[in-house]
């Protein structure tokens, strides 16, 4: 399987592969976590060059997580996570742009809770589905 470099297209065919919607978040997050963990390296050593892919990176799986959003679900809880998805791209572009390594740690922390806290949901789901089962 080949994806192209366009993080839409990638997202889009990737959701079409994995018929697990919680799993496919989850592997989002991780991505972008271990982006910004490589892109601190990075931005430590002043490699910009790579700081700036690892960090467009992360923002882009934000971005794709944003637009991933279904509203219609849940209104209140989707304006909270893009509210907090925003500020994490936010915090992201200033830890670049004043090499501050304190706001990018934020970032990478409030990313490793929402993973945490899909990992939790999807097992609560899988149990819960495990139950339903005949």
């Amino acid at each position: 399987m080949t994806y192209s470099r366009n993080p839409a297209r990638v997202y889009q065919q990737v959701q079409t592969d994995v018929t697990d919607e919680k799993h496919l978040i989850v592997l989002l997050f991780d991505g972008a976590i271990k982006l910004l963990q490589d892109g601190r390296r990075h931005l430590a050593a002043r490699d910009y060059e790579r700081w700036a892919h690892c960090s467009n990176q992360a923002r882009r799986i934000l971005s794709e997580l944003i637009i991933a959003l279904d509203e219609s679900a849940a209104p209140d809880l989707c304006r909270s996570l893009k509210s907090l998805y925003v500020y994490i791209q936010r915090l992201i572009t200033e830890a670049g742009l004043e090499e501050d390594m304190d706001k990018l740690q934020e970032a990478i922390n409030l990313l490793t809770q929402l993973a945490t806290a899909w990992k939790e949901a999807k097992k609560i789901c899988q149990n819960q589905d495990a139950q339903q089962a005949p």
